[in-house]
């Protein structure tokens, strides 16, 4: 590793230390203001108004929102401003990372919304301590953040909770994406059949929200029905778990 590659990489390692104790206790934060379960939602910051994903994101925050649900997402444009102008400022959160050209068209207030300077803290923030996840089509980003979701669930890292992709009129993404994977990574043997097989595909909004009424009832950390909050369950809370990592990382001793 040469010298600028291990600087790059202590600078991250500390950023991320740094953060750690304001990120758990606007997590708690958070938590506390939630009135029932929490969702995150992840897709494009690309995605315009009054294209087919922008009204389907809006109309599941509003339905989240219906229901008490909390909706968190990146704090962007795109379906995240469709998820917020959804569900209201109330029932919002976002963790929020600074990435030229992607201002957020409203902002929330500081016990709704945090600025991270990392994306692992930032996706730690959105996966732990969650009850489901609805993904829309996006890029890169979008891919990265359900990849990481797959990966940490199928290891046993993350506790299970619904994987909703949403699939707006027109959009053929998610299907080719799991024929892929079935066809040349399950198959090919390269990773196990139950990575994909908490996904669920909705067309519409109602389709979603059934997906949540499935095994995963009675599994999340809010009232409706919950066992309880991240601990009970098996999920690091997201400041414990980020010590421990970045502790690691940095050769030290949890603290």
């Amino acid at each position: 590793m040469t010298e600028q590659a291990r600087g790059s990489l202590a600078a991250t390692l500390r950023s991320i230390a740094d953060e750690v104790e304001s990120a758990h206790k606007w997590s708690q934060t958070s938590r506390s203001l939630a009135r029932e379960r929490v969702a995150t939602v992840f897709g494009s910051a690309r995605t315009r108004r009054g294209e087919p994903a922008y009204a389907m994101a809006q109309d599941l925050g509003a339905s989240l929102a219906a229901r008490d649900w909390t909706a968190v997402t990146g704090g962007g444009p795109g379906i995240m401003q469709a998820v917020r102008d959804g569900s209201g400022e109330v029932l919002s959160r976002a963790v929020r990372i600074e990435i030229e050209g992607e201002a957020p068209e409203t902002v929330l207030d500081s016990a709704r919304s945090i600025t991270v300077g990392t994306f692992a803290l930032r996706k730690l923030l959105m996966t732990h301590d969650i009850d489901a996840l609805f993904i829309f089509p996006g890029g890169v980003g979008t891919f990265d953040e359900l990849f990481e979701v797959l990966v940490h669930q199928d290891t046993g890292r993350l506790s299970r909770f619904p994987v909703v992709l949403m699939s707006p009129e027109g959009e053929g993404m998610w299907e080719a994406w799991l024929r892929f994977m079935d066809e040349h990574v399950v198959q090919g043997g390269l990773a196990n059949p139950s990575v994909l097989s908490g996904l669920t595909v909705a067309g519409s909004v109602q389709e979603a929200l059934a997906a949540l009424s499935g095994p995963w009832s009675g599994s999340g950390s809010g009232s409706e029905g919950g066992a309880g909050g991240a601990e009970e369950r098996g999920v690091p809370m997201c400041a414990g778990a980020l010590r421990t990592q970045t502790a690691a990382g940095l050769g030290v001793e949890p603290v």
